[in-house]
């Protein structure tokens, strides 16, 4: 399944980015989905309403609401939006 995530940055998230901004934060994140059985694809920082912006593919909607979880648990994002990428052919 293929799919979009929008996240938004908490207060202790955009600390951890002024306190350490060169670390590889799209390789943690990487390595996290890997773990689980998914892949991300493109991870991007966006100006407008959410700050990142997350392409990836996993296994079923079950793998990436686990790893949603987990990023939700560190607190380094305040809101995480997962939207289900959608084949208009077969609707």
């Amino acid at each position: 399944m293929q799919f979009v995530v929008l996240g938004k940055y908490s207060t202790t998230g955009l600390a951890g980015l002024v306190k350490n901004p060169n670390e590889d934060r799209k390789s943690v994140i990487n390595d996290m989905m890997s773990k689980a059985g998914a892949t991300l694809d493109h991870f991007l920082l966006t100006r407008g309403e959410y700050d990142i912006v997350a392409i990836g593919n996993a296994p079923d909607f079950e793998t990436i609401a686990a790893i949603k979880m987990l990023i939700m648990s560190s607190g380094a994002l305040s809101e995480i939006t997962i939207l289900e990428v959608s084949d208009f052919n077969k609707i």
